[in-house]
């Protein structure tokens, strides 16, 4: 019952068998607490990653988002403006469709006169050359 190594004896009690034992245990555990450690190091590493995937998606949806936003923000004031021109223009158009505004138009810018009618003009509103009016 009594070990001997060299000339050292361990003794064979119930202490010595109990610490014994505590030894083995410390020593299976330790191993499975690296092994837990290991596994846990492995499920953290592997859910950042997927996180960090996540995350990425997350920042390209809202690069494009504000991206989207900018070219409608872009073609909403492009839009308003198309809108400004096509009221000018239909306004153009009404007063083309007037015969007094025509007849008016065509005295200014051509000079022409009803039969037997003189034009007078003064120096402080002289007449404007034909070229001036060019159509926009």
């Amino acid at each position: 019952m009594m070990q001997q190594r060299g000339k050292i004896q361990k003794l064979d009690n119930d202490f010595t068998r109990r610490r014994e034992i505590e030894l083995n245990n410390s020593k299976v555990t330790a191993v499975l607490s690296d092994r837990r450690k290991k596994r846990a190091m492995i499920i953290c590493a592997v859910f950042l990653f997927f996180a960090s995937i996540f995350l990425i998606q997350i920042v390209r949806a809202k690069v494009n988002y504000a991206d989207v936003n900018t070219r409608i923000a872009r073609q909403q004031k492009h839009l308003k403006k198309q809108q400004a021109d096509h009221k000018v223009l239909k306004a153009q158009v009404a007063q083309l469709n007037d015969k007094s505004y025509v007849e008016q138009i065509i005295r200014d810018r051509y000079y022409y006169t009803k039969p037997g009618e003189t034009v007078y003009s003064f120096p402080n509103k002289a007449p404007k050359d034909v070229n001036d009016y060019d159509v926009k």
